[in-house]
């Protein structure tokens, strides 16, 4: 399990950033494609117009309520169906670009383990004694308004009220997940990458993208398009060294996920 995806089932940084770019881009999406095409054009037009599937919508009638036992721990359909949601759209927009036809009952499976796993950190977070001030969880939210183009927690707040989240749920899904950072910054052990390190990963992303380069020039019938240029190592240095200590730490959260759950009691009721 990815940091991203333990970050998404704590409930707010991915699943609610969703949430604010629906809203802002729903009445803008219909505007711009019903002004595409003119109504003179299109009524001139004799060819007919290939309409594009629509996109499934996820079925949750047969997903139990509550989805999962963890440590004694009710884990509600609500919880799961806030993940499974954009899990689906994530998978159901891949599987109409590749023509396969999508696992629903592995997605569901892949939801619930993700889904468990940030109910075991959350779990292991309160017993550490991890409790984020009220000031840490009014700074996350002013990080998802900025981030989201918002210009205040109270307006970020608001958008999320429309969505169905009241500002007591969103409070409480932010405090858990700086508790679950806050224990995986203490549990997990994490180096700084060496200047070797560093290196090797540049020149490994230079080597990849200099063979997709000649890849595309050697199967290429026309012109080739221009690859972009590489910045050097010392430009990039931060942003390598910010990347390698995600994967470190996605690699160590894998490692304490696998220890509590070694200790867990989990009944699964799909």
């Amino acid at each position: 399990m990815s940091v991203q995806k333990w970050l998404a089932a704590a409930g707010l940084t991915l699943s609610l950033v969703g949430l604010t770019a629906c809203s802002g881009s729903g009445d803008g999406d219909a505007a711009s494609s019903s002004s595409a095409v003119p109504p003179e054009d299109a009524a001139s037009s004799s060819a007919p117009q290939e309409m594009p599937e629509a996109m499934p919508e996820p079925d949750l009638s047969g997903i139990p309520d509550p989805v999962a036992t963890v440590n004694g721990e009710d884990v509600p359909k609500d919880d799961f169906a806030a993940y499974y949601e954009s899990q689906f759209a994530s998978a159901a927009g891949q599987a109409q670009m590749s023509g396969e036809e999508m696992d629903t009952e592995q997605l569901q499976a892949d939801t619930l383990d993700t889904v468990v796993d940030s109910v075991l950190l959350r779990q292991a977070a309160e017993e550490a004694g991890l409790e984020p001030t009220d000031e840490e969880v009014d700074g996350l939210l002013e990080e998802l308004a900025t981030g989201n183009g918002l210009e205040s927690v109270d307006e970020f707040l608001g958008v999320l009220e429309e969505q169905g989240m009241d500002e007591e749920t969103a409070r409480r899904e932010a405090r858990n997940q700086l508790a679950i950072q806050a224990y995986v910054e203490q549990e997990a052990e994490v180096e700084e990458p060496s200047e070797e390190e560093l290196r090797d990963y540049y020149d490994e992303l230079v080597g990849q993208q200099e063979e997709a380069a000649d890849q595309g020039e050697s199967g290429a019938s026309g012109t080739a398009q221009p690859q972009p240029e590489i910045p050097e190592f010392d430009e990039v240095r931060d942003q390598l060294a910010q990347q390698l200590t995600s994967e470190q730490q996605a690699a160590a959260t894998d490692e304490l996920v696998a220890d509590l759950r070694e200790d867990a009691e989990i009944t699964s009721h799909l």
